[in-house]
């Protein structure tokens, strides 16, 4: 579905990744791990649209969309996550949900019912007429989760999503992407450093550092290779696997 082919992306002299390589087959739920400042969040940008790679592919179902804008992506059937949650204070939680059903739609009753189903369907169904402000921060992310998946993409984009998350929520949201998965037929890729929540959902894993891939396979395959040990988990996790 997705491949990346030595995507180079540079501020200046400083080169956030540095001829990344991969594919993502349909389906598949793929994780990124690495410390902070290894080019994650730079490389997602880069495939949704916010950064114009400076050298490299990115082809989505054959088609390079590297270079495009983030609607033209969303569109094409990628969306995405933030690390910063992207909530809009002064809509309700049933409105936030609906901005991205609009980008299916024009029909604001075809929007609000597909919000409403994602909604039910994510157990938010009692804070549909609240603002989302003053909701907790488990609340916040489901609803950002709801919106991107009210896009109905193809691919589903998470930029740590279990950040702030309790083990309980985490378990949880892990239940409801499982289940969203199954239901629209979705591909995942995250990238996390809650190691519970992306080692247990994740089929295959790619480490970075520093701009480059390190590292590419299993979870449980990943976690035991001493480069990824010295550059991100540490001995204690990679014992622990």
């Amino acid at each position: 579905m997705l491949e990346v082919k030595n995507l180079v992306k540079a501020f200046g002299g400083l080169v956030a990744n540095g001829d990344i390589s991969f594919e993502l087959q349909e389906g598949e739920v793929l994780g990124l791990i690495g410390p902070n400042g290894a080019g994650k969040s730079t490389l997602f940008n880069c495939i949704a649209g916010y950064y114009k790679p400076t050298a490299g592919k990115i082809l989505f179902e054959g088609k390079d969309i590297a270079g495009w804008p983030p609607h033209l992506v969303t569109r094409e059937g990628i969306a995405r996550t933030f690390q910063g949650m992207k909530i809009m204070p002064n809509l309700t939680v049933e409105e936030n949900v609906m901005i991205g059903a609009f980008c299916r739609t024009n029909e604001r009753q075809v929007a609000k019912k597909e919000a409403r189903e994602i909604l039910n369907l994510m157990g938010l169904t009692e804070f549909g007429k609240e603002l989302p402000s003053g909701l907790p921060i488990s609340v916040q992310k489901r609803i950002e989760l709801a919106r991107a998946i009210a896009t109905k993409p193809k691919l589903l984009m998470l930029d740590e999503l279990a950040a702030g998350l309790n083990p309980l929520e985490t378990k949880e949201i892990i239940r409801t992407l499982q289940r969203f998965k199954e239901e629209r037929k979705l591909t995942l890729f995250l990238t996390e450093h809650v190691m519970e929540f992306i080692m247990t959902i994740s089929e295959r894993v790619i480490v970075m550092a520093a701009g480059k891939k390190i590292a590419e396979g299993r979870p449980e395959e990943v976690a035991r290779q001493d480069k990824v040990v010295e550059a991100y988990l540490g001995e204690r996790y990679a014992k622990g696997r």
